[in-house]
């Protein structure tokens, strides 16, 4: 028997010392339709319980045993209203949904004073209670959560095949408590049928689930003129894998994709407070809507303090009502068109960090021999008696480990293919597995610890498997590298003791280099504009203390290829800047075919020379050879797949996590609290869709500004009374005048001096704001964030006067493979005129004095905000205005 399928790193070797035999393993083609037989074929405990998950998937139904909705909600979401609900009959309903929208983020008391004040004066009016209201939300939206019961140590959930069980199967504890009858431990799920139907009962609602239907023609007529071939990749609907079910027809213009994510959460720094959250994040919708709070949709939380030992349990509610909808069909009513029609969901992705997504692909973790979390075919190697694989590509030199000895592997051409009869291959073999000796073996060989409860899900509602679950480039660019390259620079990896890292030539970041450069790394924060959101602190201080993935972004994309040149010696510095373009290219929403190519060949030849310069071909450096760097190779070709990886990054759920811990009220409690204000979040989410006219009034222009076109907005301050332009100014004025009308040019007067009006700010189509120095140079740099510096698109019209740095130095440029921009700022030497929309952004222009220069100083370095293009992919505002 199979005691616990989820071990640490399991497909390592951590239990067997002696290579097992390669199985010779027949392909089948038809595997995906004969998945009955595959589950039939298993032999033990663990897998078959794992298979019980699946199957009940595979039966479910909207009235099934687990369904878990009641009569009522159930007959709501076959025969959805067919009206609009309104308010403009019930003036005492609507003063109470604006009082409790208004006390949300209060406590209850506050809306109870406020409720009760009006009463004391008003006594005729009907406003119900909290809880009243609460009631009523539910029965408007129809958004109701199903609760089940868990293990008090959140072992399992008593879900599906373990509905029936009255203690814990993996620690023996009880359901309920022997004298209450009470249960210890419940969870929340969020049924996704009912919220979607609630989305399309507003006319200006409904109208969002048109733009991936708009932009799937739009694709496919550029494919048609463009002989099958895309200029640019924006978003998930340019992948290959929605396309080509758009092609067979297993997405047609009336369903709904969806994205599915989930992730661990610590809801306190200092206090035992994991828990596990997933969400729905509608795809119709379009990149600047769909990652907003308001249309991200909870699917379930998972309370702590302990992580889940069977995380399947407790996703099978919110799949099991998936599974049932993508067999039956969800009735909408589409209130833009006074028409009911029938929707099928497709499940597009399905999203997680690396612990996380082992356990929802049921692949090994990554240090098992193949640990690739797309389930590439790349094997592993392991040192002589480690347990961990690591995916060198070059073989070791004097190394002769069988299993792991294979020749060396091309960075450029190696086989990242995930074609999924490899995977059902593999999957009937481990299944048929006829003990526990033969699983860890074939666990080994396979890459699989179990099958994946997304195979119950009907196969034509949802990508194939293993092609549904993507990578993670918010961890990857984040976390991951950074953790790995500091540890190199700074010499603080493990290492062999014949092997210290005083022989190391890229250990530089110690002793007073580190900290010097950590004040460098500070030193930039006044020169980071407010849009750049949270900057670095000092990472030779804060390095240990909870670094945000921010944090990490910005430094490593941002300064570290300019404070980082004359101190990392070459070709480790020229190395870095490879990816640290390739990077930058990869994480763009908007990306072109020429990009792709650039940032494809960047990140081979990063990972490739990783191996040359760090892993040397030494076995015991096999450890510096990570996930992390391999997962760099499969970034291109995943974009062509599934579009751009920042469409299904992790940001959005980290960005949940963040708001939702915001609004916990009872720190005693924080688990059931967190589930009540998602259940609160699905229904005001849903009630605002279907009542936009309860959406809080927000004025997009404050008092004084003055609205442009196009997204450019003029903000005050601005001068009280006109002024006289200075002599450079005229001179560049000028200028402008000649490039635009010759001839009102020649019309000048010599003494010409025209009067103008100033304003202090400017806010820019991404909700970034760019500042004069007018006003920016009246405080001490230590009291503001820089905003002045931009980027524009170099056409010679004009509203505002900038002064124009000099060309990046050429050498610098080369070296960092366009990484580091360093130019000279000549103040009122160098002015132009242009017109305001030109300004694309607002960057950072951060001063330097760069080694071997000598001519008298005044240069700064570029730094642009990383992803600028997906700024509004949520909630991005630059300032309060």
């Amino acid at each position: 028997m199979i005691e616990n399928l989820d071990i640490e790193d399991p497909g390592c070797l951590n239990e067997i010392r002696t290579e097992p035999p390669v199985a010779e393993v027949t392909d089948s083609s038809d595997i995906g339709a004969c998945l009955d037989e595959l589950l039939e074929n298993t032999h033990l405990s663990g897998l078959r319980m794992a298979n019980d998950f699946i199957r009940e998937l595979q039966n479910a139904t909207l009235g099934g045993r687990h369904c878990g909705l009641d009569p009522e909600a159930l007959s709501l979401l076959r025969n959805p209203p067919t009206t609009s609900f309104t308010l403009e009959d019930k003036p005492d309903l609507h003063l109470a949904f604006d009082l409790f929208l208004a006390s949300l983020k209060a406590s209850i008391d506050v809306y109870n004073t406020s409720r009760a004040s009006i009463l004391r004066r008003h006594p005729e009016d009907y406003i119900p209670s909290y809880n009243q209201m609460k009631n009523i939300l539910a029965r408007i939206t129809g958004v109701r959560s199903i609760v089940h019961p868990m293990c008090r140590n959140s072992c399992v959930a008593f879900t599906g095949p373990l509905a029936d069980l009255d203690h814990c199967p993996r620690c023996q504890e009880p359901k309920q408590c022997p004298t209450s009858k009470r249960y210890h431990q419940e969870f929340h799920t969020m049924p996704i049928g009912p919220i979607l139907q609630a989305l399309w009962r507003n006319p200006e609602s409904a109208r969002r689930f048109q733009y991936r239907r708009s932009k799937t023609h739009e694709i496919i007529e550029e494919l048609r003129r463009n002989s099958g071939k895309l200029s640019t990749y924006e978003d998930f609907f340019h992948g290959s894998d929605y396309l080509e079910q758009v092609r067979n027809g297993n997405i047609t213009d009336d369903d709904i994709v969806l994205m599915f994510s989930i992730d661990g959460a610590q809801l306190y720094a200092h206090k035992a407070s994991d828990c596990w959250i997933y969400l729905w994040v509608i795809m119709d919708f379009s990149p600047k809507e769909r990652y907003k709070k308001e249309f991200v949709i909870p699917g379930g939380f998972i309370p702590g303090p302990k992580k889940p030992k069977n995380l399947d349990s407790f996703l099978f509610p919110g799949l099991y009502h998936l599974s049932a909808i993508q067999k039956e069909g969800l009735s909408i009513w589409n209130a833009a068109t006074n028409i009911l029609f029938k929707s099928q969901l497709f499940l597009g992705l399905d999203t997680a960090d690396g612990p996380a997504m082992a356990y929802l692909s049921g692949l090994v973790g990554h240090h098992g021999k193949y640990g690739c979390r797309l389930y590439c075919p790349t094997p592993g190697r392991h040192k002589t008696n480690g347990p961990h694989y690591y995916p060198a590509l070059l073989k070791p030199l004097q190394y002769t480990i069988p299993g792991c000895d294979h020749p060396d592997l091309s960075h450029f051409t190696a086989a990242i293919s995930r074609d999924n009869n490899h995977y059902f291959t593999n999957l009937r073999y481990l299944l048929e597995s006829p003990n526990d000796t033969q699983y860890r073996r074939r666990r080994l060989e396979t890459g699989i610890v179990k099958p994946t409860i997304f195979l119950g899900l009907p196969s034509c509602s949802t990508l194939p498997i293993p092609r549904c679950f993507g990578s993670d480039i918010m961890h990857l660019g984040t976390f991951n590298l950074s953790d790995l390259l500091l540890s190199l620079w700074r010499g603080v990896i493990d290492h062999d003791r014949l092997d210290p890292p005083t022989n190391w030539p890229w250990a530089v970041l110690q002793g007073k280099v580190w900290e010097s450069h950590g004040r460098d790394v500070a030193a930039a924060t006044p020169y980071l504009p407010g849009s750049f959101d949270r900057p670095p602190r000092n990472i030779a201080e804060k390095i240990n203390s909870g670094y945000k993935a921010w944090e990490w972004l910005l430094y490593l994309y941002g300064l570290a290829p300019a404070l980082l040149f004359g101190i990392l010696p070459d070709p480790y510095y020229s190395h870095f800047c490879k990816l640290v373009r390739g990077m930058r290219i990869i994480q763009q929403y908007h990306i072109t075919a020429a990009d792709l190519v650039l940032a494809n060949d960047l990140l081979q030849s990063f990972v490739h020379e990783f191996e040359v310069l760090y892993y040397q071909r030494r076995e015991d450096r096999l450890h510096f050879c990570r996930q992390s760097i391999h997962a760099l190779l499969h970034l291109a070709s995943e974009v062509t797949r599934i579009g751009p990886p920042i469409c299904s990054s992790q940001w959005t759920m980290e960005r949940t996590i963040g708001n939702l811990g915001e609004e916990i009220r009872q720190p005693s409690n924080p688990f059931a609290n967190l589930s009540q204000r998602g259940i609160l979040r699905c229904q005001i989410n849903a009630l605002i869709a279907m009542l936009p006219v309860l959406k809080p009034y927000q004025c997009d222009l404050p008092r004084g500004a003055v609205d442009l076109g196009e997204g450019y907005v003029l903000l005050r301050a601005k001068d009280r009374y006109s002024r006289h332009m200075k002599d450079r100014e005229i001179a560049a004025l000028k200028v402008y005048v000649r490039v635009r009308n010759q001839s009102a040019f020649l019309s000048l007067q010599e003494d010409w001096s025209p009067r103008i009006t100033r304003w202090a700010r400017l806010r820019l189509p991404s909700g970034q704001i760019a500042r004069s120095q007018w006003k920016e140079s009246l405080k001490p740099i230590n009291k503001i964030r820089v905003s002045r510096n931009c980027r524009v698109n170099g056409h010679p019209e004009t509203l505002a006067v900038v002064s124009v740095y000099s060309s990046p130095l050429p050498g610098l440029l080369n070296q960092s493979h366009g990484t580091f921009i360093s130019c000279k700022y000549s103040g009122d030497n160098n002015l132009m005129v242009i017109n305001v929309k030109c300004i694309k952004a607002v960057v950072a222009m951060i001063p330097h004095s760069p080694a071997g220069v000598d001519d008298g100083g005044g240069y700064f370095y570029l730094v642009e905000r990383p992803g600028l293009d997906v700024t509004d992919l949520g909630d991005f505002r630059s300032e309060t205005l």
